[in-house]
């Protein structure tokens, strides 16, 4: 019995670039409810009164509301849990962390004369908006067999593989596989490279080896049950900090400006890991 393993596979460089699909759009646009701990227990009712320093990146006019300088940090515990079930196999994941939530200062300056300009205020706030930071981990033994090994990862390169030239998923001599990749996903895409990966991988083997238009394969991996232990991790955050200067006319007229900075960190990580013992692999 031979046991095949396939650990990983690497992909070493991007030639094609892709759009954001829905996913993307949801989770870069949409903001939560963060800020300090008055703005969070009135859902985010500060940003129409001000006063409040997580108030001024939505209210300009807001932090002139302060009748004093005032400075404020929020500290945000969160915890999240994860249940996955991969047949009949249950894995819980458990994430908890202490993380800066708001923080800023509102330095007032107020009128020493009779001037209807009653006071004005320099601000500088940070908020986070949305936090992108989960993981999960999932294993189990997939039993969904049909004789053509389509429950394994094999079948993922194998689709990709199955009529396209060998000389098109395959590197040249002296070529390493960091340029092959990039040069077959230049001239011909990303189904190409997906196929180079499982070809150079050896998960796949060309059926005519010496023959460069051969567009047969067979894979290196027989048919039966695959274990699978996959871990996603997710990281990073939306936030903005706000530049802001405001303004008290008389009494109850209030003006503002802001210069709000945006920016997006996200990136994720995943592996899969599949053993066999299904014997008869070449």
């Amino acid at each position: 019995m031979k046991k095949l393993s396939l650990l990983f596979i690497g992909v070493f460089s991007m030639s094609n670039i892709y759009a954001q699909d829905i996913s993307d759009a949801l989770r870069y646009s949409q903001d939560e409810i963060q800020g300090s701990a008055r703005f969070r227990a009135l859902s985010g009712a500060f940003g129409a009164l001000g006063g409040d320093l997580s108030s001024v990146s939505i209210n300009p006019a807001g932090s002139a509301v302060f009748s004093q300088s005032h400075a404020s940090f929020s500290l945000v515990s969160a915890d999240k849990n994860n249940t996955t079930n991969y047949f009949g196999n249950i894995e819980k994941t458990n994430d908890s962390k202490f993380d800066l939530n708001q923080g800023g200062a509102a330095f007032v300056f107020k009128s020493n004369n009779n001037s209807p300009w009653r006071k004005f205020t320099l601000a500088i706030a940070y908020d986070r908006t949305n936090d992108h930071n989960n993981s999960w981990y999932s294993a189990g033994i997939n039993t969904n067999d049909d004789g053509n090994f389509s429950n394994s990862i094999a079948s993922y390169f194998y689709d990709y593989a199955d009529g396209r030239r060998l000389d098109q998923i395959s590197a040249f001599p002296n070529e390493s596989i960091r340029e092959a990749y990039s040069e077959i996903g230049r001239a011909y895409g990303f189904a190409n490279q997906q196929a180079f990966l499982g070809f150079e991988s050896f998960i796949l083997e060309a059926d005519d080896i010496s023959n460069d238009a051969n567009t047969t394969y067979t894979a290196n991996v027989n048919s039966g049950n695959f274990e699978h232990r996959y871990t996603n991790v997710e990281t990073g955050y939306n936030g903005k900090i706000s530049f802001n200067f405001a303004t008290q006319y008389q009494d109850n007229i209030y003006l503002g400006i802001n210069l709000n900075s945006h920016f997006i960190d996200y990136q994720r990580s995943t592996s899969l890991l599949e053993d066999n013992n299904n014997g008869g692999g070449n």
